[in-house]
Parts: C-alpha cells; structure tokens; sequence
C-alpha cells in the first residue's frame, strides 16, 4: 500500500506527459541558401527569424531555424529526416528527398522558378553552337551546386559524357568572370542573374542556356499531418496579402511563393540524373 503511494506521484505525471499535444513539440526547420552564394548561416537565421516566429504563431508549437550550408550535412539530415520542414536552394537535394525520404514540395519560390545555367564566352570567342563547347575548357561552379547538376544535364543532352569533357569547377558564382578574363578557361557557366548581367554590360556573349529548373523549394517532412503541411502551405502563400508579411519577404529577400507542380518535378528529378 505504501509502495502504490509512492508509485502513484509518478505515475500521474507519466500519464500528463503522454496527455501532451503534439503540437507542443518543437519543429526543426531547416534553411539552406546555397554554397555558390556568400550567405553566412548567422544570416541565414537573422533572415529567418519572424517567418519562423510566424510559422510558430500559425502551428502552435515551436520553430526552431538551423541554417546549413553545407551540403553533404544537408543531404544526411534530410536522408535522417532530422528537417521537419526544410527551405532548399540546391533543387536536386530537395526533389531526391522528395523521391526517397517522402518528403512534400509545398511552394516554390517565385523569381527562382525559371533559373537556367547560361554558357558565357568571350566577345571574339569563336563558337558557334553549343556543341562547340564540348571541346573547350569550361568552368562551373561547386560541383554540388544546382547550376552544376544543370550543366551537366545540359552536355548530356549535346549527347557527351560529362566525365570526358573539360569542366574544371570554382566554389563562388562570382569567381566564373575572374576564371575567363584571366585565360585559365574559354567558357564560363553561371546561373547567377547579376554576374550574367555584368558580364554583358563588359561586352561578354551568352553562347546558350540549359533548360530551366525552379530552385529554393520548401518541401516538408512525412513526419508532418497533412493539416500542418497545408497551414504552412498557406502561410507561405499569403505573406504577400499583408503588412507583416511583406516585411518578412523583403528580409528574406523574395517576392513570393506558389505552389509547385508535381509532374515537372519528378520530370526534372529524371532530367538532372539525381
């Protein structure tokens, strides 16, 4: 009788704890903004801070925001389904966890969703055609970038083998003009909108570009309820119909979001050879 006293204290608290709503646990969202940009992950958070604190308020639980820059991190937690919600840049990394961990695109991000890798050359450059191309030394940026998954798309497509040509790699999107103008490569690969434009307004040519892919997805966690996925849905989507919500898009540095399509997706998932 004595011991069921002194078990029962115990026991009531075990049971409060299972009473717990789910809703209480924390959501870990993770937010990757590229290696090929120079975005540093204490950044990353300050940009992030009151789209989670919204996100919290919508959810009813907690959001905690952990920026991750590196992609071979990345890869694993999202393998680990360690993200609950995850803001990816680099597209193959989310459309892979969609295919394998069964995670859900819920918006993409507008602005982002026509990007393409541009092959630049010099103004007395003499191609002619992308095939040309094949035959020259050509630099992109990190290997695991998205731009460089494109690329390599794209030579597959000109029907060569990625490994048999001259593609030499730099980590920046900004590093690809230096490359060129200092003769270490003929052609220079970038997706990046203002080193193209400036590359331009120096005389430089655009020779091609690759199909376009939408990058920077939010995708979500199966560990998520559908209802949790579609209130985060909508909070995405409805950050430009108020004050604060704009205010959150213009510290995060985007117009916007929009639902994505399923089909071009798994298409593009087949295309990039993820």
């Amino acid at each position: 009788m004595i011991l069921h006293r002194f078990l029962r204290p115990f026991a009531v608290a075990a049971a409060l704890a299972c009473a717990l709503p789910a809703a209480a646990q924390e959501l870990v969202f993770g937010v990757n903004e590229g290696v090929t940009y120079r975005i540093t992950p204490h950044e990353t958070r300050e940009r992030s801070k009151e789209l989670g604190e919204m996100l919290s308020k919508a959810l009813k639980r907690p959001v905690r925001i952990v920026p991750e820059d590196n992609y071979p991190k990345l890869r694993k937690a999202l393998e680990e389904r360690t993200f609950d919600l995850a803001y990816v840049h680099p597209a193959h990394h989310s459309l892979r966890a969609i295919r394998d961990q069964k995670y859900q695109l819920v918006v993409i991000t507008k602005g982002w969703d026509n990007y393409k890798a541009r092959f630049l050359m010099k103004p007395d450059a003499p191609f002619k055609q992308p095939q040309d191309v094949l035959k020259t030394k050509m630099v992109m940026p990190d290997p695991d970038s998205i731009t460089a998954w494109m690329v390599r798309a794209t030579i597959r497509d000109l029907g060569a083998d990625p490994q048999k040509v001259s593609l030499g790699t730099t980590r920046y999107q900004d590093g690809i003009p230096f490359m060129m103008e200092n003769g270490f490569y003929e052609v220079g690969i970038t997706a990046a909108g203002g080193v193209v434009k400036e590359w331009q307004s120096k005389g430089g040519k655009i020779l091609f570009e690759s199909k376009a892919v939408p990058i920077k997805h939010v995708i979500a966690s199966p560990n998520l309820s559908p209802q949790e996925v579609e209130t985060i849905r909508q909070v995405f989507l409805s950050l430009e119909n108020s004050k604060d919500g704009q205010e959150i898009l213009k510290k995060i540095g985007f117009a916007g979001f929009r639902t994505g399509d399923g089909t071009q997706m798994a298409e593009l998932t087949k295309w990039l050879g993820i």
